[in-house]
């Protein structure tokens, strides 16, 4: 534990003296994680897709994957880190290594009075999101998930999972945590139309399928439009909000070998990159960051035309891997972002931002 709390200490004086360098503070901060995507996809995107917004990212860095336990982790602790600026167990969520609570930047966000929002195409209930709401030794255990998002104050919550919101059968009055979220004054989507239809003004849930979104290149909208409709209500709020948008699906087409669902995804995931940092611009106080939780599949490009077209990847396992993943920043506080580090370090810059007074 003395070695843990030296640790600790070593990587918070390294936050405080690049932070005192005159680092302006953002009044809103987006974070958008591919979820698998290593600097290997990145370089997909960049190749095959016209117009990457990768290209316009000013500051870049590398982050290392690695859980508490493990040299490969799984998305639950590379979203903990993330999220709360610790490294943890494989399969924990939001809680260290002994299993105790850690604050995550949303609920430091919430405290603060900022507005909070998750956009995913998995189960909102999934690992990552999972990992900026609940505290769970088990990322599989998303029926308590779902429950502990009924006790936070999130403003926005867009992405699949309905399933999990239904009556689970634990409360004596035999109330659904759709029920619950009603009772709480949020509106409720269960389908696209409905929340395409509307401009909303009162905080909501859009769960629009009962487990994950469908494919990208299967639906008749995209993580962009999703995006786009949480950005408004979040911007409301004149101290600030922190919204996380996770391309949720590029992990599970690297995880199937599949090249054309994953580029797929990998276009989905570029489109909201786009919508963000089109807001930050406008906006001029609003940072972007991009990164992901891990690698997977071990890509390599192996062929393809001069112009990125007809690209072909080969992979090397189904799994994932340790291999480092980008991190693109831009918008106030971009620089701390440059560099080699450890990922619990990104939460701990992201927590600096937000509140340069907390302590690890």
């Amino acid at each position: 534990m003395k070695v843990l709390k030296a640790f600790a200490l070593t990587a918070v004086i390294s936050v405080s003296v690049i932070f005192s360098q005159s680092t302006q503070r953002p009044q809103n901060i987006i974070i958008l994680i591919g979820d698998g995507m290593g600097s290997n996809y990145v370089s997909a995107a960049v190749l095959n897709l016209p117009n990457s917004p990768f290209r316009k990212f000013t500051s870049i860095g590398f982050s290392i994957t690695c859980a508490a336990d493990k040299l490969i982790t799984d998305s639950a602790p590379g979203a903990t880190a993330l999220s709360t600026g610790y490294r943890t167990n494989y399969y924990y969520i939001g809680v260290d290594t002994l299993g105790n609570h850690l604050p995550t930047i949303f609920d430091e966000a919430e405290r603060l009075n900022l507005s909070t929002g998750l956009v995913v195409t998995s189960t909102v209930t999934h690992a990552t999101p999972a990992a900026f709401v609940a505290h769970t030794i088990n990322r599989k255990e998303e029926k308590e998930i779902a429950k502990q998002f009924t006790n936070k104050d999130i403003d926005v919550v867009i992405g699949g999972g309905a399933k999990y919101f239904n009556n689970d059968g634990t409360s004596s009055s035999g109330s659904s945590n759709f029920d619950i979220l009603k009772q709480n004054n949020y509106d409720i989507y269960t389908n696209i139309d409905e929340l395409l239809g509307i401009q909303h003004t009162n905080k909501f849930y859009a769960l629009l399928e009962e487990e994950q979104l469908k494919r990208a290149n299967e639906r008749n909208y995209s993580l962009a439009d999703l995006t786009k409709k949480a950005l408004p209500l979040l911007s409301q709020n004149e101290k600030g909000f922190i919204l996380m948008i996770e391309g949720s699906q590029i992990d599970w087409g690297a995880h199937e070998n599949n090249q054309e669902y994953t580029l797929s995804e990998l276009n989905d995931f570029c489109g909201a990159i786009n919508v963000a940092l089109d807001f930050a611009e406008e906006s001029g106080n609003t940072l972007v960051v991009v990164t992901a939780d891990h690698e997977t599949g071990g890509m390599s490009i192996n062929g393809g035309k001069p112009d990125g077209s007809e690209i072909i990847m080969k992979f090397t396992t189904t799994g994932h891997t340790a291999e480092m993943v980008g991190v693109f920043a831009k918008g106030p506080g971009e620089e701390l972002f440059r560099g080699v580090y450890d990922n619990y370090m990104i939460g701990r810059k992201l927590f600096q931002l937000l509140n340069p007074d907390f302590q690890f």
